[in-house]
C-alpha cells in the first residue's frame, strides 16, 4: 500500500475540508510515494499550498524510512497507528481484520484510512464490520480502493454501490465523499461522480466514460454519533425497491 501524489491530494482535501483530527489508524503501514510527474504532481502542490501552506511534498516522508506517519501527523492527527495482519513492516498494531476484534480496539479511532487493504481480505464483510466497531461515534472512514481495471490485484474491486448500499443504507453512515479517481497522473484532475441509489432507487450511474488505466474509489463516510445501525443483512438498493414494489402490488388485493 502506498500514497502517491493524486491520492495524497485527495486525502488532504478530505481531512481539511471536514476538519478531521484526533486518533488515526491506517490499514497496513502505508508507504509515502508523493510526487510522480505532470498533472498529478501539480495537483499535490496545489493541495499543499491551499490547505498546508509552507509544507513541501519532499518533507512528508518519515525521515528514517519511506512510510507515511510523518504525512498523517502533518495533517494534524494527534496519534498515528498502523494496523496489519503481519509485523513484516513493523505496524504498531498486529490484528487480523477478519478475526475477532479485541475490546482494546473498539471505538478507539477518530479516523481510519483504508488505502488499499480491505480488498485483499477474503472475508470482506467481517473486515468492514470491524472497521465500524473500531471507529468512535462520529468517526470517519476514508477509503482509496481499486474500483476498475485492477483485475488480479486482489480478491475484490470495490464499487460505489458498497459505499451507498453498505455504509450509508445499511449502517446509516453519512457519505462525505464518493468519487471515482483515475490513477494515471495524466488524469489526476478528472474526478467522476455517480448517482446515489438511495436517492434514485437505481444502481449508481456514470455521467461519462471512464478513462484508461486503473480507477480508484475515493470515498469518506462518517459514523453516526448515536452509533451505527446493527442490521445483519445487506442488499442492493435497486433490488430492495423491486421487492418492495412487488409486495405493494400484492397488497393491492387485485386478483
Amino acid at each position: 500500500m502506498a500514497i502517491p501524489d493524486t491520492l495524497a491530494a485527495r486525502l488532504i482535501q478530505t481531512v481539511t475540508e471536514n476538519d478531521l483530527s484526533g486518533s488515526f489508524a491506517m490499514l497496513g503501514r502505508q508507504r509515502w510515494v508523493g510526487k510522480r510527474r505532470g498533472r498529478s504532481a501539480a495537483l499535490l502542490d496545489h493541495a499543499l499550498e491551499t490547505h498546508l501552506p509552507g509544507v513541501a511534498a519532499e518533507d512528508l516522508a518519515n525521515p528514517d524510512n519511506h512510510f507515511a506517519e510523518t504525512f498523517f501527523h502533518a495533517l494534524g492527527f494527534s496519534s498515528v497507528d498502523s494496523i496489519d495482519f503481519s509485523d513484516f513492516e513493523q505496524a504498531s498494531i498486529i490484528q487480523d481484520l477478519s478475526g475477532t476484534l479485541p475490546d482494546a480496539l473498539v471505538e478507539k479511532f477518530d479516523v481510519i484510512y483504508d488505502g488499499g487493504t480491505c480488498e485483499h481480505i477474503f472475508d470482506l464483510p467481517t473486515a468492514y464490520r470491524n472497521l465500524n466497531k473500531m471507529l468512535k461515534p462520529g468517526g470517519v472512514l476514508i477509503g482509496h480502493s481499486p474500483c476498475n481495471n485492477w483485475v488480479n490485484h486482489s480478491f475484490y474491486q470495490i464499487s460505489p454501490e458498497m459505499v451507498y448500499g453498505f455504509w450509508e443504507k445499511t449502517l446509516g453512515y453519512e457519505v462525505l465523499r464518493c468519487n471515482l479517481q483515475p490513477f494515471l497522473p495524466v488524469y489526476a484532475y478528472k474526478v467522476i461522480t455517480t448517482t446515489n441509489p438511495n436517492v434514485t432507487g437505481k444502481r449508481p450511474r456514470l455521467p461519462d466514460t471512464l478513462p484508461d488505466g486503473g480507477i480508484i474509489l475515493d470515498y469518506a463516510v462518517r459514523k453516526p454519533k448515536s452509533g451505527a445501525n446493527s442490521a445483519d443483512k445487506v442488499y442492493q438498493t435497486d433490488y430492495m425497491n423491486r421487492w418492495e414494489n412487488a409486495k405493494s402490488d400484492d397488497d393491492d388485493g387485485s386478483d
